[in-house]
Protein backbone atom coordinates (compact mmCIF):
# COMPACT_ATOMS: atom_id res chain seq x y z
CA UNK A 1 0.00 0.00 0.00
CA UNK A 2 0.95 3.63 -0.45
CA UNK A 3 0.38 5.39 2.86
CA UNK A 4 0.69 9.13 3.45
CA UNK A 5 0.91 10.52 6.98
CA UNK A 6 -0.25 14.15 7.11
CA UNK A 7 0.72 15.52 10.53
CA UNK A 8 1.53 18.81 12.23
CA UNK A 9 4.78 17.63 13.80
CA UNK A 10 7.36 14.93 13.13
CA UNK A 11 10.79 14.25 14.69
CA UNK A 12 13.15 15.90 15.37
CA UNK A 13 10.21 17.66 17.03
CA UNK A 14 9.57 15.56 20.13
CA UNK A 15 6.37 14.37 21.74
CA UNK A 16 4.14 11.35 22.23
CA UNK A 17 2.21 11.75 18.97
CA UNK A 18 5.39 12.50 17.05
CA UNK A 19 7.11 9.31 18.24
CA UNK A 20 3.94 7.29 17.61
CA UNK A 21 3.81 8.47 14.00
CA UNK A 22 7.53 7.98 13.40
CA UNK A 23 7.63 4.46 14.84
CA UNK A 24 4.50 3.40 12.96
CA UNK A 25 5.75 4.91 9.69
CA UNK A 26 9.13 3.18 9.99
CA UNK A 27 7.59 -0.20 10.77
CA UNK A 28 5.09 0.05 7.91
CA UNK A 29 7.98 0.83 5.56
CA UNK A 30 9.85 -2.17 6.95
CA UNK A 31 6.84 -4.30 5.99
CA UNK A 32 7.27 -3.18 2.39
CA UNK A 33 4.69 -0.40 2.19
CA UNK A 34 5.48 2.93 0.55
CA UNK A 35 5.33 5.58 3.29
CA UNK A 36 5.46 9.36 2.83
CA UNK A 37 5.13 11.84 5.70
CA UNK A 38 3.94 15.41 5.10
CA UNK A 39 4.57 17.75 8.01
CA UNK A 40 5.35 21.38 8.90
CA UNK A 41 8.60 22.95 10.00
CA UNK A 42 11.24 25.62 9.46
CA UNK A 43 13.48 23.49 7.24
CA UNK A 44 11.34 22.85 4.17
CA UNK A 45 12.13 20.22 1.58
CA UNK A 46 12.20 16.45 1.23
CA UNK A 47 14.47 14.10 3.15
CA UNK A 48 14.57 10.46 4.17
CA UNK A 49 14.04 8.99 7.62
CA UNK A 50 15.31 5.51 6.87
CA UNK A 51 12.88 4.09 4.29
CA UNK A 52 10.32 6.82 5.03
CA UNK A 53 10.13 9.88 2.76
CA UNK A 54 9.52 13.08 4.76
CA UNK A 55 8.38 16.30 3.10
CA UNK A 56 8.40 19.37 5.33
CA UNK A 57 6.04 22.14 4.23
CA UNK A 58 6.11 25.81 5.14
CA UNK A 59 4.80 26.73 8.59
CA UNK A 60 3.38 30.26 8.60
CA UNK A 61 2.39 30.62 12.26
CA UNK A 62 3.10 28.65 15.41
CA UNK A 63 1.37 28.76 18.78
CA UNK A 64 3.43 27.36 21.63
CA UNK A 65 5.58 24.38 20.70
CA UNK A 66 2.94 22.10 19.18
CA UNK A 67 0.37 23.98 17.12
CA UNK A 68 1.46 25.18 13.67
CA UNK A 69 -0.47 26.50 10.70
CA UNK A 70 0.36 26.03 6.99
CA UNK A 71 -0.16 28.71 4.33
CA UNK A 72 -3.34 29.11 2.31
CA UNK A 73 -3.58 26.69 -0.59
CA UNK A 74 -2.07 23.76 1.32
CA UNK A 75 -5.18 21.61 0.86
CA UNK A 76 -4.98 21.95 -2.91
CA UNK A 77 -1.24 21.21 -3.01
CA UNK A 78 -1.60 18.16 -0.79
CA UNK A 79 -4.53 16.80 -2.81
CA UNK A 80 -2.44 17.11 -5.97
CA UNK A 81 0.46 15.28 -4.31
CA UNK A 82 -1.85 12.47 -3.15
CA UNK A 83 -3.18 12.02 -6.67
CA UNK A 84 0.27 12.17 -8.27
CA UNK A 85 1.63 9.53 -5.87
CA UNK A 86 -1.51 7.38 -6.17
CA UNK A 87 -1.81 7.19 -2.39
CA UNK A 88 -4.13 4.50 -0.99
CA UNK A 89 -4.43 5.63 2.64
CA UNK A 90 -4.10 9.00 4.36
CA UNK A 91 -3.20 8.71 8.05
CA UNK A 92 -3.99 11.70 10.29
CA UNK A 93 -3.57 12.09 14.04
CA UNK A 94 -5.31 14.10 16.81
CA UNK A 95 -8.53 15.93 16.07
CA UNK A 96 -7.56 19.52 16.85
CA UNK A 97 -4.35 19.96 14.85
CA UNK A 98 -4.81 22.27 11.84
CA UNK A 99 -2.96 19.86 9.54
CA UNK A 100 -5.32 17.04 10.55
CA UNK A 101 -8.33 18.87 9.11
CA UNK A 102 -6.35 19.89 6.03
CA UNK A 103 -5.26 16.28 5.55
CA UNK A 104 -8.84 15.06 5.69
CA UNK A 105 -9.95 17.72 3.17
CA UNK A 106 -7.07 16.92 0.83
CA UNK A 107 -7.83 13.20 1.02
CA UNK A 108 -11.50 13.77 0.19
CA UNK A 109 -10.55 15.86 -2.83
CA UNK A 110 -8.11 13.20 -4.00
CA UNK A 111 -10.65 10.44 -3.26
CA UNK A 112 -8.36 8.67 -0.79
CA UNK A 113 -9.44 6.66 2.27
CA UNK A 114 -8.74 8.41 5.61
CA UNK A 115 -7.71 6.63 8.82
CA UNK A 116 -7.71 8.97 11.80
CA UNK A 117 -6.02 8.08 15.10
CA UNK A 118 -7.17 9.97 18.17
CA UNK A 119 -4.69 10.42 21.00
CA UNK A 120 -6.62 12.52 23.52
CA UNK A 121 -8.99 11.24 26.19
CA UNK A 122 -10.69 14.57 26.84
CA UNK A 123 -10.75 18.28 26.19
CA UNK A 124 -7.52 20.20 26.72
CA UNK A 125 -6.78 20.68 30.44
CA UNK A 126 -5.51 24.17 31.23
CA UNK A 127 -5.69 26.88 33.86
CA UNK A 128 -6.32 29.50 31.17
CA UNK A 129 -10.05 30.26 30.70
CA UNK A 130 -9.36 31.64 27.21
CA UNK A 131 -7.50 28.51 26.03
CA UNK A 132 -10.08 26.27 27.68
CA UNK A 133 -12.98 27.94 25.86
CA UNK A 134 -11.11 28.16 22.54
CA UNK A 135 -10.02 24.50 22.64
CA UNK A 136 -13.55 23.32 23.36
CA UNK A 137 -14.84 25.41 20.48
CA UNK A 138 -12.28 23.77 18.19
CA UNK A 139 -13.29 20.32 19.48
CA UNK A 140 -16.99 20.97 18.89
CA UNK A 141 -16.42 22.22 15.35
CA UNK A 142 -13.22 21.13 13.60
CA UNK A 143 -12.56 18.18 15.89
CA UNK A 144 -16.07 16.77 15.53
CA UNK A 145 -15.93 17.29 11.75
CA UNK A 146 -12.62 15.39 11.48
CA UNK A 147 -13.93 12.44 13.48
CA UNK A 148 -17.10 12.21 11.44
CA UNK A 149 -15.43 12.61 8.04
CA UNK A 150 -12.73 9.99 8.52
CA UNK A 151 -13.42 6.57 7.01
CA UNK A 152 -11.94 4.80 10.04
CA UNK A 153 -11.32 6.19 13.51
CA UNK A 154 -8.82 4.58 15.87
CA UNK A 155 -8.28 5.42 19.54
CA UNK A 156 -5.10 4.69 21.50
CA UNK A 157 -7.03 3.55 24.59
CA UNK A 158 -10.53 2.73 25.80
CA UNK A 159 -10.73 6.14 27.47
CA UNK A 160 -9.95 7.84 24.17
CA UNK A 161 -12.59 5.75 22.38
CA UNK A 162 -15.16 6.80 24.97
CA UNK A 163 -14.26 10.47 24.46
CA UNK A 164 -14.61 10.10 20.67
CA UNK A 165 -18.10 8.71 21.18
CA UNK A 166 -19.07 11.54 23.54
CA UNK A 167 -17.69 14.21 21.24
CA UNK A 168 -18.78 12.99 17.80
CA UNK A 169 -21.02 9.93 18.29
CA UNK A 170 -18.45 7.91 16.35
CA UNK A 171 -17.38 4.40 17.32
CA UNK A 172 -13.59 4.14 17.39
CA UNK A 173 -11.56 0.95 17.31
CA UNK A 174 -8.98 0.73 20.07
CA UNK A 175 -5.47 0.75 18.59
CA UNK A 176 -3.08 0.77 21.51
CA UNK A 177 0.13 2.72 21.57
CA UNK A 178 3.39 0.77 21.39
CA UNK A 179 7.12 1.10 21.93
CA UNK A 180 10.30 0.23 20.09
CA UNK A 181 12.39 -2.78 21.02
CA UNK A 182 14.82 -2.03 23.83
CA UNK A 183 18.36 -1.24 22.69
CA UNK A 184 19.97 -1.99 26.06
CA UNK A 185 23.25 -3.84 25.65
CA UNK A 186 23.16 -5.50 29.07
CA UNK A 187 20.41 -8.15 29.31
CA UNK A 188 20.79 -8.39 33.12
CA UNK A 189 17.79 -6.82 34.87
CA UNK A 190 18.77 -4.93 38.01
CA UNK A 191 16.26 -3.14 40.21
CA UNK A 192 17.20 0.17 41.79
CA UNK A 193 14.49 -0.09 44.43
CA UNK A 194 15.08 3.36 45.90
CA UNK A 195 15.12 5.38 42.68
CA UNK A 196 12.01 7.12 41.34
CA UNK A 197 11.69 8.86 37.98
CA UNK A 198 9.41 11.51 36.48
CA UNK A 199 9.23 11.73 32.67
CA UNK A 200 7.25 14.35 30.80
CA UNK A 201 6.91 17.92 29.61
CA UNK A 202 7.28 20.43 32.40
CA UNK A 203 3.85 22.03 32.12
CA UNK A 204 0.98 22.60 34.55
CA UNK A 205 -0.99 19.44 35.22
CA UNK A 206 1.74 17.01 34.13
CA UNK A 207 2.57 16.33 37.78
CA UNK A 208 6.19 17.33 38.24
CA UNK A 209 5.22 19.39 41.32
CA UNK A 210 3.32 16.46 42.87
CA UNK A 211 6.35 14.26 42.17
CA UNK A 212 8.74 16.62 43.97
CA UNK A 213 6.43 17.02 46.94
CA UNK A 214 6.20 13.23 47.23
CA UNK A 215 9.99 12.85 47.10
CA UNK A 216 10.40 15.51 49.81
CA UNK A 217 7.76 13.80 51.98
CA UNK A 218 9.47 10.43 51.60
CA UNK A 219 12.79 11.96 52.68
CA UNK A 220 11.08 13.49 55.72
CA UNK A 221 9.75 10.03 56.59
CA UNK A 222 13.28 8.66 56.48
CA UNK A 223 13.00 6.86 53.15
CA UNK A 224 16.34 6.88 51.31
CA UNK A 225 14.89 7.83 47.95
CA UNK A 226 16.77 9.24 44.94
CA UNK A 227 14.99 10.91 42.03
CA UNK A 228 15.39 11.77 38.35
CA UNK A 229 13.39 14.28 36.30
CA UNK A 230 13.47 13.80 32.53
CA UNK A 231 11.89 16.48 30.37
CA UNK A 232 11.77 20.16 29.64
CA UNK A 233 9.19 22.87 29.21
CA UNK A 234 8.03 26.29 30.36
CA UNK A 235 7.86 25.20 34.02
CA UNK A 236 11.59 24.42 34.21
CA UNK A 237 12.40 27.58 36.26
CA UNK A 238 9.57 26.73 38.68
CA UNK A 239 10.86 23.18 39.00
CA UNK A 240 14.37 24.39 39.81
CA UNK A 241 13.03 26.77 42.46
CA UNK A 242 10.89 24.01 43.97
CA UNK A 243 13.90 21.71 44.22
CA UNK A 244 15.74 24.40 46.20
CA UNK A 245 12.74 25.23 48.39
CA UNK A 246 12.19 21.55 49.26
CA UNK A 247 15.87 20.90 49.99
CA UNK A 248 16.25 18.37 47.19
CA UNK A 249 19.35 19.69 45.39
CA UNK A 250 21.36 16.63 46.41
CA UNK A 251 18.46 14.24 45.79
CA UNK A 252 16.96 15.12 42.39
CA UNK A 253 18.89 14.93 39.11
CA UNK A 254 17.32 17.08 36.37
CA UNK A 255 18.21 15.69 32.93
CA UNK A 256 16.19 18.07 30.76
CA UNK A 257 15.12 16.89 27.30
CA UNK A 258 17.12 13.85 26.20
CA UNK A 259 17.00 11.25 23.44
CA UNK A 260 14.61 8.30 23.63
CA UNK A 261 17.46 5.84 24.32
CA UNK A 262 18.53 8.09 27.21
CA UNK A 263 14.96 8.13 28.53
CA UNK A 264 14.88 4.34 28.42
CA UNK A 265 18.25 4.15 30.19
CA UNK A 266 17.00 6.39 33.00
CA UNK A 267 13.84 4.32 33.43
CA UNK A 268 15.73 1.03 33.53
CA UNK A 269 15.16 -0.77 36.80
CA UNK A 270 13.53 2.26 38.47
CA UNK A 271 10.03 3.25 39.59
CA UNK A 272 8.23 5.59 37.22
CA UNK A 273 5.95 8.01 39.10
CA UNK A 274 3.19 9.38 36.87
CA UNK A 275 0.89 11.88 38.66
CA UNK A 276 -0.55 13.60 35.58
CA UNK A 277 -4.07 15.05 35.47
CA UNK A 278 -3.92 15.99 31.77
CA UNK A 279 -6.16 14.40 29.12
CA UNK A 280 -3.63 11.73 28.21
CA UNK A 281 -4.19 9.16 25.48
CA UNK A 282 -1.93 6.19 26.21
CA UNK A 283 1.46 7.21 27.55
CA UNK A 284 4.25 5.16 26.03
CA UNK A 285 6.33 5.99 29.09
CA UNK A 286 4.30 3.38 31.01
CA UNK A 287 5.31 0.76 28.44
CA UNK A 288 8.93 1.91 28.31
CA UNK A 289 9.21 1.64 32.07
CA UNK A 290 8.00 -1.95 32.30
CA UNK A 291 10.01 -2.90 29.18
CA UNK A 292 13.16 -1.70 30.95
CA UNK A 293 12.52 -3.93 33.98
CA UNK A 294 10.94 -1.04 35.84
CA UNK A 295 7.64 -0.56 37.60
CA UNK A 296 5.04 2.21 37.70
CA UNK A 297 3.11 4.13 40.35
CA UNK A 298 0.50 6.26 38.65
CA UNK A 299 -2.74 8.13 38.87
CA UNK A 300 -5.58 6.38 37.03
CA UNK A 301 -4.54 7.29 33.47
CA UNK A 302 -5.65 5.60 30.23
CA UNK A 303 -3.97 2.25 29.70
CA UNK A 304 -2.63 1.82 33.23
CA UNK A 305 -5.28 -0.64 34.42
CA UNK A 306 -5.15 -2.48 31.09
CA UNK A 307 -1.45 -3.14 31.62
CA UNK A 308 -2.01 -3.93 35.30
CA UNK A 309 -4.68 -6.50 34.42
CA UNK A 310 -2.22 -8.18 32.04
CA UNK A 311 0.33 -8.65 34.78
CA UNK A 312 2.53 -5.56 34.51
CA UNK A 313 4.09 -4.24 37.75
CA UNK A 314 1.88 -1.17 38.00
CA UNK A 315 0.20 0.38 41.04
CA UNK A 316 -2.75 2.65 40.20
CA UNK A 317 -4.24 5.10 42.70
CA UNK A 318 -8.02 5.21 42.97
CA UNK A 319 -8.06 8.90 42.01
CA UNK A 320 -5.77 11.87 41.45
CA UNK A 321 -4.94 12.15 45.16
CA UNK A 322 -1.40 13.16 46.10
CA UNK A 323 -1.83 11.75 49.63
CA UNK A 324 -2.79 8.34 48.27
CA UNK A 325 0.13 8.52 45.85
CA UNK A 326 2.47 9.14 48.80
CA UNK A 327 1.00 6.18 50.70
CA UNK A 328 1.58 3.89 47.70
CA UNK A 329 5.14 5.14 47.27
CA UNK A 330 5.87 4.67 50.95
CA UNK A 331 4.83 1.01 50.59
CA UNK A 332 6.66 0.60 47.29
CA UNK A 333 10.04 2.35 47.48
CA UNK A 334 12.72 0.05 48.87
CA UNK A 335 10.89 -3.15 47.93
CA UNK A 336 11.50 -5.60 45.08
CA UNK A 337 9.04 -6.50 42.34
CA UNK A 338 8.50 -9.08 39.61
CA UNK A 339 9.31 -7.50 36.23
CA UNK A 340 7.02 -7.74 33.22
CA UNK A 341 7.54 -10.89 31.20
CA UNK A 342 9.04 -10.88 27.70
CA UNK A 343 5.76 -12.31 26.39
CA UNK A 344 3.79 -9.38 27.82
CA UNK A 345 6.21 -6.84 26.36
CA UNK A 346 6.10 -8.47 22.90
CA UNK A 347 2.41 -7.60 22.57
CA UNK A 348 3.25 -3.91 22.94
CA UNK A 349 6.06 -3.54 20.42
CA UNK A 350 5.76 -1.60 17.16
CA UNK A 351 6.34 -4.54 14.79
CA UNK A 352 3.22 -6.18 16.22
CA UNK A 353 1.22 -2.97 16.07
CA UNK A 354 2.29 -2.16 12.49
CA UNK A 355 0.93 -5.48 11.25
CA UNK A 356 -2.37 -4.61 12.95
CA UNK A 357 -2.43 -1.15 11.36
CA UNK A 358 -1.76 -2.57 7.90
CA UNK A 359 -4.69 -4.98 8.31
CA UNK A 360 -6.93 -2.10 9.39
CA UNK A 361 -5.93 -0.16 6.27
CA UNK A 362 -6.56 -3.14 3.99
CA UNK A 363 -10.00 -3.66 5.51
CA UNK A 364 -10.80 0.04 5.09
CA UNK A 365 -9.81 -0.08 1.42
CA UNK A 366 -11.97 -3.12 0.82
CA UNK A 367 -15.01 -1.88 2.73
CA UNK A 368 -15.01 1.84 2.01
CA UNK A 369 -16.69 3.19 -1.09
CA UNK A 370 -14.70 5.76 -3.05
CA UNK A 371 -15.10 8.95 -1.00
CA UNK A 372 -16.59 12.08 -2.46
CA UNK A 373 -15.89 15.68 -1.70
Amino acid sequence: MRIAFIVNNYPPRAGGVEFHVQSLARELAALGHSVHVYTLGPDTGTRRDGAVVVTTLTERWRIGDTLGFPPLGSTRRLARALRDERVDIVSVHTRFFPVTAIGVRAARRARVVVVHTEHGSGHVVTDSPLIRVASRLVDLTVGRWVLRRADRVLAVSESVAAFVMRLASVEARVFYNAIDVSTADDPVRIHDVNRVVFVGRLVPGKGWDVFLEAVAALRTLGVAVAADVVGDGPDMPDLQRAIGRLGLKDVVVVHGRVSQPAVRATLRGATLVNPTILAEGFQTTLLESIAESGRVVTFDVPGAKTLQDRGAPIRVTSNADSNELLDVLRDTVGTEWVPASDALIADWLWPTRAHEYAEICRAALEATAVPTR
